[in-house]
Formats: structure tokens, sequence, C-alpha cells
């Protein structure tokens, strides 16, 4: 039986897969109908799209304009960033504050796929229920509409591609959605999650952005912010050994650039959680007899582990991103079952 790393590995593998499957149609679909030369253009410029041609809307053209740049801007590196599901689980329940744009100028291999091994459940453009699958991320050349890689000085943007599961579909099929979003990446650009959800709703006539459109664009500076991060547990996945099972005619070649993301952490940060309990309960034995001055003890809570804008360099003027890992306070008033009493606040002794 494969371990939990392979197992974990295949599922990461099969998510990019089916991903990288469908923005590669839209190009495939462009060739076909005399329309190939439109997403190169996208890229380095004379795109027009003024009329639908065989049978293909304006807005449909552009979006396959869109997915088929993103697959060729992304093809030249073919770097996946597989999140380990621990470490989805753990970056989903951060916080995220007012973000610096200068952060995201730091991506450590270009024009990334990242993909989660465990999707995370989301709300689609209408409102339903979906499953994030994960993003591509480029860039967007400053004051510009041309796309172009992360690596690129002339960036202005990270132009996320997220891809989300229908789970309602009427006809019962497997659909993918793919939702589009800007992320401002220029120093000195601040804004937050739900800012750039605004920005969307307005796009689409209203007002105020939707709670589903909130929390789908934080999870998406949750997973770009992250690997953005110089401290980002980001590693090359290790060769395979032996000889692999052949899978048929439609197997997909793993890229070379397949990379764990939070494999090392991911576990490490869950075992923290069932440790703090642990200790909770050791601390209980000994909480009354230890002596000091006078005062007041804080309420005994969890912090939340949130993703932290830091400075640092000379002068504090290089952006970075910090994970903050959960932690207690007061810790050692835990009850013997490692709960925080209702309404206590006891007095140190």
């Amino acid at each position: 039986m494969a371990s939990r790393d392979v197992q974990i590995g295949r599922a990461a593998a099969e998510v990019a897969e089916r991903m990288v499957r469908e923005a590669q149609t839209s190009n495939a679909l462009l060739q076909r109908i005399g329309l190939g030369h439109l997403p190169q253009e996208a890229i380095e410029g004379g795109a027009s799209i003024a009329v639908g041609d065989a049978g293909l809307t304006v807005q449909e053209i552009r979006a396959s304009t869109t997915m088929a740049a993103t697959w060729r801007l992304w093809g030249r590196g073919k770097t996946v960033l597989a999140v380990h599901p621990e470490m989805g689980a753990e970056l989903r329940t951060y916080k995220v504050g007012k973000m610096d744009g200068g952060v995201f100028r730091r991506l450590r291999h270009p024009d990334p796929l990242i993909v989660l091994a465990e999707p995370w459940p989301c709300a689609l453009s209408d409102g339903s229920p979906g499953r994030l699958l994960g993003l591509f991320a480029i860039g967007r050349v400053r004051n510009s509409t041309l796309l172009c890689s992360t690596s690129d000085k002339r960036m202005g943007t990270i132009a996320v591609m997220a891809v989300a599961e229908v789970l309602e579909d009427p006809d019962g099929l497997p659909m993918l959605e793919f939702i589009h979003c800007s992320i401002p990446a220029e120093p000195g650009d601040r804004f937050t999650a739900y800012d750039l959800a605004a920005r969307i709703a307005r796009k689409a006539g209203r007002e105020d952005p939707t709670p589903g459109q909130q929390g789908l664009l934080e999870d998406v500076l949750r997973l770009v912010s992250y690997v953005c991060s110089s401290k980002a547990d980001i590693e090359l996945a290790a060769p395979s050994s032996g000889k692999s099972a052949k899978r048929g005619p439609r197997a997909w070649n793993k890229p070379e650039s397949f990379l764990r993301v939070g494999w090392r952490l991911g576990p490490r940060l869950r075992l923290a959680r069932i440790r703090a309990q642990e200790a909770g309960r050791r601390a209980r034995a000994s909480a009354g007899s230890g002596t000091g001055a006078s005062g007041w003890r804080q309420y005994p809570h969890q912090r939340g582990g949130h993703l932290k804008t830091v400075w640092k360099g000379p002068g504090r003027a290089i952006e970075d991103v910090a994970l903050v890992e959960p932690y207690w306070v007061s810790q050692d008033l835990l009850d013997g079952d490692g709960h925080a009493p209702e309404g206590v606040v006891r007095p140190v002794r």
C-alpha cells in the first residue's frame, strides 16, 4: 500500500492535471477556429477582439484567450506547488489583514500553479457551493492589459485565475468555474481581501461583494501570500524510486518542478494543537503552586494564527510575509480536560 505522502502526491497531481487540461483545451479551441494567435498577442501585444467568431461571443473568445495565455506562461516553467492537506487546513484558519503589494513581487517560482491536494469549500460566482481546486498566478504589465511572467520587471499586478469545481451542476456533469482577480504588486499598495472583492463586485454592477466573494479572495490571498514568504515551507518532491506502473496512454507526465508546500510544517502544526491540550492538563497540577507578584491573569485562550506583512533589511524597506503560528495565552489555567473555564479570571498568587 502506498504511503500517505505518496497518496497525497497523487491526489495533488490529479488536481493539477485537471486544471492544466482545461486551460490547454482553451488553447486548442482557439487554434481549431483559426484564432490561435490571440493568446500570444495577449502576452506580446496586438490582440484585438471586436466581434465574435465561429459561434463564440466576444466574451467567450476573451475568456478563452486569457486561459490559453495563462497556460502558455505557466508552460514555460511548468511549476506546480502542491499544498499538503494539513498545511491547507491550517492556512485556511489564518486571518489575512491589510497586505502590501510589494510582498507579491517575491514569488520564488515564476508563474506557478498552486494546487490543493484536498480542495477547500468555496462559493461560486452565483453563490452556489463549490470546491476550490487551486489557482494559476501570472503577471500583468503595469498600466496595461498585457499578460507577462511574474518575474518580469514590468509587472504591476498578479493576475490570478482560480479554478473551482461546480458541485450542483443541473446536468450532473463535472464542471469547472474560472474566477479571475488581480492582486496589486507594487510596493506601497495597501489593500484587504474586501477591497479586491469589492472591485470584482463593481465590475458586475454591484456596490458590495457577497460574503462568498470575499471568502474566496481571502483564500486566494492566503495561498499566494504564503508562497511569497521567504520562510515558506517549500521543497522539491523526492524523485520516485523503482518502476512505476503504467497508467495508459492518457497518463500525465508530472512536471519536474513539482514542489511540496507545507509537507513538513503542516503535520507539525497539527501536532502542536494536540500537544497544547496535553500540556494544559499537565500544567494544571502545578498551576496553584507557584509564587509571584499579585496581579491578574489573562483569560486562557488560543490566539489564532495569521499572515502578517513585515519589513526587514536595511531601513526596513523589504516587504515579506511572516506566518505567526497559533499559541496559548495563560495555558496553565486550562482545566483537566484542556478547556478554558467559562467566565473566570484568576488572580496570580
